[in-house]
């Protein structure tokens, strides 16, 4: 990236963001504007997902021709890409039999992997102190409000489950969301500042 093409991008991205603040935020006063810029940034995102298109099928197609590792991956990928898209504009029954039968057996197959999650924690949760202690049974009884035999075993375990649920992992989540809008209004205010230069490629 030239300098002159760093300082327009520099510039660009300090007048932007200070235009919506002072006169879309604050004032309204350039409400259709701002809302003419928000359209312009969903048509370049659809401009994105095609140049994204365009590199996945590039990529697979070099994978295809010159015969790289798992390239039969990259022929099913080619024939489920054209299937799904040509029975979504052709014939809906058959991109609906596809979601039904197909993709959604797939995506709970997906889930399935939560269960080596949850062996995983088991397996961190070691009980060598007190906070081990207290995350093994914190899982223990949410996994028991979650799961239908819970109640079964003791109706206590969905009252102490929905607790857990909703004061100390509300608390705790609130935190992490006020430190992720602390962080990025101290990035914004960075950015804004001429402060933060990464995306410049000045590290």
């Amino acid at each position: 990236m030239s300098i002159i093409k760093q300082k327009e991008f520099a510039v660009l991205l300090f007048v932007v963001p200070l235009v919506f603040i002072l006169f879309n935020f604050y004032t309204g006063i350039a409400a259709p504007q701002a809302t003419e810029v928000i359209n312009w940034g969903a048509y370049l995102w659809n401009f994105s997902m095609i140049i994204g298109t365009y590199s996945m099928f590039r990529k697979h197609l070099l994978t295809i021709t010159e015969k790289r590792k798992e390239w039969p991956y990259s022929v099913i990928m080619f024939i489920s890409f054209f299937v799904y898209f040509i029975a979504g504009y052709v014939h809906p029954p058959t991109f609906k039999w596809i979601m039904d039968f197909v993709q959604t057996p797939i995506m709970m197959t997906i889930w399935v992997g939560a269960f080596t999650t949850f062996t995983m924690v088991f397996r961190g949760a070691r009980t060598r102190n007190w906070l081990g202690v207290l995350l093994l049974v914190s899982t223990v009884l949410t996994v028991l409000r979650m799961a239908p035999i819970g109640e079964t075993i003791w109706i206590g375990f969905p009252i102490i489950g929905n607790w857990i649920n909703k004061v100390p992992n509300t608390a705790v989540m609130r935190a992490i969301t006020i430190g992720m809008g602390i962080g990025l209004l101290a990035t914004m205010t960075r950015e804004l500042l001429g402060k933060e230069t990464h995306y410049l490629g000045e590290g």
